[in-house]
């Protein structure tokens, strides 16, 4: 099966929330627990071994309190020497809370004892706690926590935000590099609204950015050295038009210092799409939408998000190039979309293209996914047949399973970049092996066929409605009356204007000329009479009255009626009509002109 996908399962002793890869190994960490209480179901940390594409094996555990909550986040850390630093959410017990002490910040140690004892004497312990918020709301939990990507010999910047919290807040603490000292808190923000989800992006040797949404709302927050920036919200959701219930923000990431996707769970379980945002490059700006696309149908509601560059830049210094992202969202039918997205890089502008669907695993998990992670990618250094390289996709669930599916990838060169005589050869990188869904050009061409033929029919129902056209479909009989009405202000094509019925009659200056009716009615008694354009006989016509002598309300009949036929617009002006002499217009006449009003 060339779009098979290896997956491996495990299935452990309690329900997963959170889980996280060692960006140096292919250690997974998962976590979760039962909360306090005697239930049964204890509060853990496990070390799996994904080495095995086709298999997971559990390394080492740490039990922990089962007074205590269980681990609700969690983000991996630095490497020194063999121990791996470890952070996550777990609150303290129900009693040190009533005591106004909730150290909900952990941070825990993994020590690998060397390479040939991987898969034994691996030891996971606690290293450190401490609380980062501010306010003592005994209900509060460390519901989010996110670390900026890792350079080498640069600090990461991490956040951590409540949830149920009455004040809500996010708190921000500092990284050292591999080798560096202790962590610390860099201060705490105090927000309207809980956030739905946040990330944290570097943007320079010593700067990062903060972004975090709640359900309609963007923020993003400026983070230096020596400063904290206050929020400044870069985008809102709007209803759409007609619509009062808005779509929500459930999760958010950074693509590069310039672009943050987003999931967005649209109002009433009406689906789930994807949002890519180009960010404001000056302050009084906002962010755009720069790219979308929707999820199956099937999916009503996302439950969470992973994104993986695979050619990162090598520092917060350089900029980004051409790369490939793979994104993850998992669904309320325990289901993952599985996407590629293109960065595209040229000269000062950079953009993101090609959103397409790749694969959609099903059924992954028997209960709700609860979490997602990517591997780190590094490039093989030399060719190999014998392994072909993989990012691996772990997901974990409430009911205690854990799976990892080992995405296929293959080596890419841009063929649109010209290859200069003499210079270095054209730069590869490594893009998802499956081939990407885009939209079917069929499925275009039809939809664009079908518009086409609507409005032609209503074009040449119009035309025949009005009588302006050659009859094609027949429909006129069997269309309303009111439809069949002749345009008004627009001239028949088969009469005259009355200019040329005054230039017809071929008279000399000194006589007059009048404009009356025949005698006779149209047939079926309304239709107006057949218009008489000629030399004016008092005794034969019977009285006419001069343009200029008319009463305004038979003015306004006689252009009306000339209007009605086709014979008058309104841009002719009235001066056509000086010194010509007009017939008596009759009550009959009028009945039929004002009913066409």
């Amino acid at each position: 099966m060339a779009n098979r996908i290896p997956t491996a399962k495990i299935t452990l002793t309690y329900p997963l929330y959170s889980c996280a890869f060692d960006p140096t190994d292919s250690s997974l960490i998962v976590a979760g627990g039962g909360g306090p209480g005697r239930n049964g179901i204890g509060n853990k940390i496990t070390v799996l071994d994904t080495s095995n594409p086709a298999e997971l094996s559990q390394i080492a555990e740490l039990e922990l309190s089962p007074n205590e909550d269980n681990v609700t986040s969690l983000a991996v850390g630095p490497r020194k020497d063999k121990n791996l630093a470890v952070f996550a959410g777990v609150n303290s017990s129900e009693q040190e809370i009533k005591k106004g002490k909730n150290e909900h910040f952990r941070v825990f140690g993994i020590n690998y004892p060397g390479k040939a004892a991987k898969t034994s004497g691996v030891r996971v312990s606690e290293i450190a706690r401490d609380a980062l918020f501010l306010h003592k709301d005994a209900s509060t939990y460390q519901r989010l926590l996110r670390l900026s990507h890792p350079y080498e010999k640069f600090p990461q910047l991490g956040a951590v935000a409540t949830g149920f919290a009455k004040e809500p807040e996010i708190a921000l603490f500092d990284v050292p590099c591999a080798g560096g000292g202790r962590w610390k808190s860099r201060g705490t923000l105090d927000i309207p609204k809980e956030a739905m989800d946040l990330d944290v992006v570097q943007t320079g040797p010593d700067t990062y950015q903060l972004a975090y949404c709640d359900d309609h709302e963007i923020f993003t927050v400026e983070v230096s050295k020596d400063e904290i920036s206050e929020p400044k919200c870069v985008y809102t959701i709007t209803p759409d038009e007609g619509a009062t219930a808005k779509a929500s923000f459930k999760s958010l990431r950074y693509l590069t210092p310039g672009f943050l996707i987003t999931v967005v769970n649209k109002p009433n379980f009406q689906g789930v799409a994807l949002h890519g945002f180009r960010l404001p490059a000056k302050s009084h700006e906002n962010a755009r939408l720069a790219i979308q696309a929707k999820l199956p149908k099937g999916v009503s509601r996302a439950t969470g998000l992973a994104v993986r560059n695979l050619s990162p830049a090598s520092s917060p210094s350089d900029k980004q190039g051409e790369t490939q992202f793979v994104v993850a969202v998992a669904g309320n039918d325990s289901s993952i979309s599985l996407f590629t997205l293109e960065h595209k890089s040229a000269a000062t502008v950079d953009l993101l293209a090609n959103l397409a669907p790749f694969q959609v695993l099903k059924g992954v998990h028997p209960s709700n996914i609860t979490g997602l992670s990517f591997s780190t990618f590094t490039p093989p250094k030399s060719a190999s047949k014998a392994s072909e390289p993989t990012v691996k996709l772990a997901s974990v669930a409430v009911g205690f399973t854990t799976v990892v599916h080992s995405i296929p990838l293959k080596k890419h060169v841009d063929k649109s970049i010209q290859e200069r005589k003499g210079g270095p050869p054209r730069q590869s990188r490594y893009v998802v092996a499956l081939k990407s869904k885009g939209e079917s050009p069929m499925t275009v061409i039809t939809l664009i066929t079908i518009i086409v033929l609507i409005i032609a029919l209503v074009g040449q129902t119009f035309i025949e409605a009005k009588d302006i056209g050659k009859p094609v479909l027949g429909i006129k009989p069997y269309l309303p009356t009111s439809w069949t009405k002749p345009l008004r202000n627009t001239p028949v094509t088969n009469e005259k204007t009355i200019k040329d019925l005054l230039s017809d009659a071929n008279v000399h200056h000194s006589q007059p000329l009048v404009i009356r009716h025949d005698g006779t009615q149209g047939t079926d008694g309304e239709e107006l009479p057949p218009l008489h354009v000629g030399i004016h006989n008092e005794e034969i016509h019977g009285p006419a009255t001069s343009w200029e002598d008319l009463d305004p309300k038979e003015q306004h009949l006689w252009k009306e009626r000339l209007k009605k036929t086709g014979h008058w617009v309104e841009s002719m002006g009235e001066s056509i009509f000086q010194g010509v002499l007009f017939g008596e217009i009759g009550g009959a006449i009028g009945n039929i002109v004002g009913e066409a009003l």
